[in-house]
């Protein structure tokens, strides 16, 4: 999920994911409207086990213990998804920051 203008939002907190299949929701707040909004992150297979992460790093760590501290694991992980850090506060994002 990507942010038309990150720059109208901010950060507010992480909570446990609303969605089946992700672990967290980043909660955010359009700066005008006050209004909040949820981006999903975190992937969970369908048979409801979390995947691995490098390290759970969100403050809550619900997942923490599916935490691989692979460093080479990591690095490929960044490479193959290193498009995501260009879109401010999109799930990939949160998830290439928090978890990865």
């Amino acid at each position: 999920m990507r942010i038309e203008d990150p720059s109208n939002y901010s950060f507010v907190r992480f909570e446990k994911s609303t969605s089946k299949h992700k672990k967290y929701d980043a909660i955010l707040r359009n700066k005008k409207t006050k209004k909040e909004k949820r981006v999903p992150f975190g992937a969970i297979k369908p048979d409801g086990t979390p995947y691995q992460h490098y390290r759970d790093s969100t403050g809550l760590g619900l997942y923490s213990k599916y935490d691989h501290n692979d460093t080479e694991r990591r690095k490929r992980y960044l490479i193959r998804h290193k498009k995501d850090k260009d879109y401010k506060f999109s799930s990939g994002w949160y998830a290439a920051k928090f978890l990865w």
